[in-house]
C-alpha cells in the first residue's frame, strides 16, 4: 500500500469513528426518552394536585407556590431531552423536531404560565391563579394536540 494510500485508509477510519461517536447510543436515546417522559407526567400530577389544592376557600398557597415553580424549573430541562433520533420508543411525533421553533415556544409559553401561577400564589390572588391555571392547561393541550402521538 502507497503513503497516499495509507493515508486515505486512515482519513475514512477517522471518519467513520468520528460519525458513530456523534450518534447517541441506544441506550442514551432511550434514557432521554425515559426521562422527558418521566417529567411530563411528574408535572401533569403536579398540575392536577395544584387544582386540587385551590379550592376557593382554603387554597394551599405556600404549597401550589413552590410546585408551580418546580415545575416552571422542570420544562428548562425538557429541550435537552429531546436529543435527535429520540423519536423511536416515544410518543413524540416527527414534527417536535421538524418544527423545533414552535416546539420550543410552547415549552415557554408553558413554563410562563407557572411561573404565573407562583406569583398568582404568592400575592394570593385566586383570579389570577384560576387564569394560569386556565393558560397552563391550554398550552398542554395544544402542545399534546401537535407533538404528540396518541397511541
Amino acid at each position: 500500500m502507497t503513503g497516499s494510500s495509507r493515508k486515505l485508509v486512515h482519513t475514512l477510519i477517522f471518519g467513520i469513528t468520528l460519525s458513530f461517536m456523534a450518534i447517541p447510543s441506544m441506550a442514551e436515546t432511550q434514557d432521554a426518552v425515559d426521562a422527558r417522559q418521566k417529567t411530563f407526567v411528574s408535572m401533569a400530577d403536579s398540575f392536577n394536585s395544584m387544582k386540587k389544592l385551590e379550592d376557593g376557600r382554603d387554597t394551599d398557597w405556600d404549597t401550589i407556590k413552590t410546585m408551580a415553580l418546580k415545575n416552571a424549573e422542570s420544562i428548562s430541562s425538557l429541550p435537552g431531552l429531546f436529543p435527535e433520533g429520540s423519536l423511536e420508543g416515544s410518543r413524540s411525533k416527527e414534527t417536535v423536531w421538524t418544527k423545533w421553533d414552535k416546539f420550543e415556544k410552547g415549552l415557554v409559553s408553558l413554563e410562563t404560565a407557572f411561573e404565573d401561577m407562583s406569583t398568582a400564589a404568592e400575592a394570593q390572588d385566586a383570579k389570577a391563579l384560576k387564569k394560569a391555571f386556565k393558560t397552563a392547561d391550554r398550552s398542554c393541550k395544544s402542545c399534546h394536540r401537535a407533538y404528540r402521538s396518541k397511541w
